[in-house]
């Protein structure tokens, strides 16, 4: 786990040790098993931008080393387009888009996807303003019948208070629920 002075850390106790080292032992415990598949849930939250890097190729190495797979949750879109192979982006408990990472994050095929990109801050937006996405999600508790997100989307439209949109794939390997997408049902 490339942990500095492992031997001495052993004797440790957790205040004294970094954000970074915490996390680091963490996934040690995690990984001690030889997990074949780890769900690693916001690892690399709270951590500053060097160690969040240094935690991620760290990750994506011993993935690649234990022939494990990962399912890595996080509200990081540039995480998630730095560590995964497939996104699936969820909204109110559902998954609203699914698909290879490179192709989600050039070209979102649903508007929530499309507002997250669009609010979050990459190379080549110097001067330019960051979207927003308007209202609230929902609550859970009382979901609304058609479409989570159509109280929020400048595309809805009457159909999608109707129920919740079926999954449309408009390519192979690419799904995302929205009436406004082209493709099989």
């Amino acid at each position: 786990m490339q942990i500095p002075s492992a031997r001495r850390r052993l004797d440790a106790y957790p205040h004294e040790l970094s954000g970074g080292l915490r996390q680091r032992a963490m996934i040690a415990v995690a990984l001690a098993c030889r997990p074949k598949l780890l769900l690693a849930d916001e690892p690399t939250t709270a951590l500053d931008a060097t160690v969040q890097i240094q935690v991620l190729l760290l990750l994506r190495s011993l993935q690649e080393q234990l022939g494990m797979g990962v399912i890595f949750v996080t509200h990081d879109l540039g995480v998630a387009g730095e560590i995964a192979d497939r996104v699936a982006v969820m909204y109110a408990g559902k998954v609203v888009e699914e698909g290879p990472v490179g192709a989600m994050m050039a070209a979102p095929l649903h508007p929530y996807p499309r507002g997250l990109l669009g609010a979050t801050v990459h190379a080549g937006l110097r001067g330019q303003r960051l979207t927003t996405i308007p209202g609230a999600p929902p609550g859970l508790e009382t979901l609304p019948t058609g479409c989570a997100f159509a109280p929020r989307c400048s595309l809805a439209e009457p159909a999608c208070l109707d129920g919740v949109p079926a999954p449309r794939r408009p390519v192979p390997g690419r799904m995302a629920r929205c009436i406004k997408v082209a493709g099989a049902a």
